[in-house]
């Protein structure tokens, strides 16, 4: 009886070995599109992550921008925190002067207020003030000042103003201010009487009797 012829086992010594199997090789066209397809992705994710940089720093831009901002300090007036007020009149009076007295200036708050002038608007008196000006007063501080107004001209004063003021300049570091003050119905009384007795109104005794 015949058999069936199995699988032929090699030898000793025969057994086969495999080398590795030749790699395939990518065609050039193929190996250039890739290529290409690389380098634009690369160039597009370079752009994406500029255009982020762009974004955040344009975001970053407006909210600074847009941030609140201090609103810059910048005090009261001059006129708003300085006083002036009307003591009394000095007696006697200096030599020349028609009328002295002394004022009180005050500073209430702020920075220190810098009082440049003191005078009056009528072109027939002249003022002088001790001890002289500017005179700068920090916050809190008071002075007082002697005030002398001497006569120039008789003709043109006068003497019976209900409501004669006081021109000053003041300034702090932020602005330079000109303001008039009121002392007050005492202070025209007294000037008014001085006045009146460095200018005194002459009379005709000579005017003939009506007959």
């Amino acid at each position: 009886m015949s058999g069936g012829i199995g699988p032929v086992e090699p030898g000793e010594g025969t057994e086969a070995h495999e080398g590795p199997r030749p790699g395939t090789r990518t065609p050039p066209a193929v190996r250039r599109v890739r290529e290409a397809y690389e380098g634009h992705r690369r160039a597009v994710l370079a752009v994406a992550a500029l255009t982020c940089v762009s974004a955040v720093l344009a975001g970053g831009a407006a909210l600074y921008a847009a941030r609140p901002r201090p609103v810059p300090y910048r005090p009261p007036a001059p006129s708003q925190v300085f006083s002036l007020g009307y003591v009394a009149p000095v007696e006697p009076a200096s030599a020349g002067s028609a009328f002295e007295f002394t004022v009180r200036v005050r500073v209430a708050s702020g920075p220190a207020i810098t009082l440049e002038r003191l005078t009056q608007s009528s072109r027939a008196l002249t003022v002088d003030v001790q001890p002289p000006l500017p005179a700068t007063l920090a916050p809190g501080e008071a002075r007082d000042l002697v005030v002398r107004i001497q006569v120039t001209d008789c003709v043109h004063v006068a003497r019976n103003s209900s409501l004669p003021f006081l021109e000053v300049t003041l300034s702090n570091k932020f602005e330079k201010e000109d303001h008039s003050y009121i002392p007050g119905d005492r202070y025209a009384r007294d000037l008014s009487t001085a006045l009146t007795r460095a200018c005194p109104v002459v009379r005709d005794a000579d005017a003939p009797t009506p007959s």
